[in-house]
């Protein structure tokens, strides 16, 4: 049997498709050619009349085909495809909340992740200092209480004494004016007069012993013989003439202290003692109504601070109940805050929650949640919310376990921007219980249909720009070039889409022909 072999050497380079089935065309040719000469009838070889000619073969100089790609349609994708965090429907934050209190030193705090029952320890905090203030105040309040008694019976007393403290003021300066204008209108001419008539006075009496001894003397030198008697009576009224001299001499320096020292200064004394009457009731006109507005209003002082005193020890009484925080369901505990069903903030509260550290009082420093109750929790950016829409189903693929595809459906969507961008998005969720699907996992969700691409898709080394427009060189069937102006879409990978320009199974060249 003679087996021919022969060669063929395409013009051009072909797709992988059209390579294959070309290939299989001429195998199949090849074989029924090679079986036909092996049942067929084995002739004598006739010598040939002339030498066999070589088999021509592809000049050196001929140019490779050049490389294309065959253009094809976009895999096809479900509508919409996005991350998702795994959530807990239930879930219960925990803060404190303090009326006063604001030092809140930890103890010892329950670990992340532990399961709790209701009533559980979760933190305590060091209550000493607390407990001393609330000591100090329950002291301080009886203190309070009884300052505010005696200004109480102080404030009695004032409203009763000031009437009457007014009323005396009133009353001595009218004396005092009335006084002065007396001694003003009569009662200093009259000292005077008086004076000067007590000296008068006096000298009216000397003038009156003196006549009297000289009326004795004379009537007793008639006789010749003075009695005993009579000498007696004429030394008392010897006496009685010296005495009145003396008299006279003292009534006359009385009389001039009285009319130089004595009037003028009763004179100053009762302006003095006016004026000062006058300031007097001024300032009890001024004060003792203001003294007792004064003393109402510390009344009213005190009442506020006790209080304020007892609200204050009351709502200490109340933060001392904070000391101690218990768990108010069953669940599991993780530190921190839930925000978009993530937990940004758990590992700056794990380190506020180790013994000495202190937590900031309004802060979510835990969260008890049900992990058996789980929904998913997104946020769609602004061009995907066309493409979905509430009670769309789709599918999701936990990150921990590729392999795994729950059913998921779009349950909410959110038309408001969230405050970080994007809009939220809740998908119901059940997986199974051997899952161990837990709240802060992720999960890749692909919601609606697989529908088929209607874009094709060229390697973007394939589009080139001419004159401000995209262009590929399409390869002919029968073996030339066509420059063609196509319209391109989003990129695919290192591909690029293509809207306007080609057709599905033509080829484009992979490099620009040489002019």
């Amino acid at each position: 049997m003679t087996v021919v072999l022969i060669t063929l050497k395409p013009r051009f380079r072909c797709g992988c498709s059209n390579a294959v089935e070309l290939g299989a065309r001429l195998g199949a040719g090849l074989l029924a050619l090679v079986l036909g000469a092996g049942c067929a009838s084995p002739t004598p070889k006739r010598p040939s009349a002339r030498p066999a000619q070589p088999t021509p073969t592809a000049s050196p100089s001929a140019a490779p085909a050049p490389a294309t790609h065959t253009v094809s349609r976009a895999p096809a994708k479900p509508k919409a495809q996005f991350e998702a965090v795994v959530e807990a429907v239930e879930m219960t934050p925990i803060k404190l909340e303090p009326k006063t209190w604001t030092d809140f030193t930890v103890l010892e705090a329950v670990p992340h992740g532990a399961r709790v029952k209701k009533g559980d320890l979760l933190v305590r905090f060091d209550a000493q200092k607390l407990k001393e203030q609330i000591s100090d105040l329950e002291q301080d309040q009886a203190v309070t209480a009884l300052n505010l008694e005696l200004a109480q019976f102080e404030l009695e007393n004032l409203e009763k004494s000031t009437p009457l403290k007014l009323e005396a003021a009133r009353r001595a300066q009218r004396n005092a004016a009335e006084d002065l204008a007396y001694f003003e209108r009569m009662g200093r001419a009259q000292r005077e007069k008086s004076a000067q008539f007590n000296v008068k006075s006096a000298e009216q009496r000397l003038e009156s012993a003196r006549e009297e001894l000289k009326q004795l003397e004379k009537m007793y030198k008639a006789d010749d013989l003075t009695e005993e008697t009579e000498e007696i009576i004429l030394k008392r009224q010897k006496f009685a003439v010296e005495s009145a001299e003396f008299s006279l001499e003292t009534t006359r320096q009385q009389t001039d202290w009285t009319l130089k020292t004595s009037i003028p200064r009763e004179a100053e004394t009762l302006k003095a003692t006016k004026l000062d009457q006058d300031l007097a009731l001024a300032l009890a006109e001024q004060t003792l109504p203001r003294n007792l507005t004064k003393k109402r209003y510390d009344v009213e002082k005190l009442k506020r601070e006790e209080k304020k005193a007892a609200k204050r020890l009351a709502d200490l009484k109340a933060d001392l109940a904070l000391m101690e925080v218990r768990a108010p369901r069953d669940g599991l505990v993780y530190y921190g805050a839930c925000e978009n069903g993530k937990w940004p903030n758990a590992a700056a509260v794990a380190k506020k929650l180790l013994p000495q550290a202190k937590i900031t009082p309004n802060e979510v420093f835990l969260t008890i949640l049900n992990p058996d109750r789980l929904v998913l929790r997104a946020v769609l950016q602004e061009a995907d919310l066309g493409k979905v829409k509430p009670g769309m189903q789709g599918e999701a693929v936990p990150v921990a376990m590729p392999e795994t595809k729950l059913p998921v459906k779009l349950e909410e969507l959110g038309w408001i921007p969230l405050p970080g961008g994007g809009f939220d998005a809740r998908l119901s969720i059940q997986p199974p219980p051997e899952l161990r699907l837990m709240p802060g996992m992720n999960c890749k969700v692909s919601l609606g249909p697989v529908q088929k691409s209607e874009a094709l898709l060229v390697p973007k080394e394939a589009v080139f720009t001419e004159a401000g427009q995209s262009v590929v060189y399409v390869l002919k069937p029968n073996g030339q070039t066509e420059k063609r102006s196509v319209k391109t879409g989003e990129p695919e990978g290192n591909l690029l889409t293509v809207t306007e320009g080609l057709s599905e199974g033509e080829k484009v060249l992979l490099q620009k022909p040489a002019p």
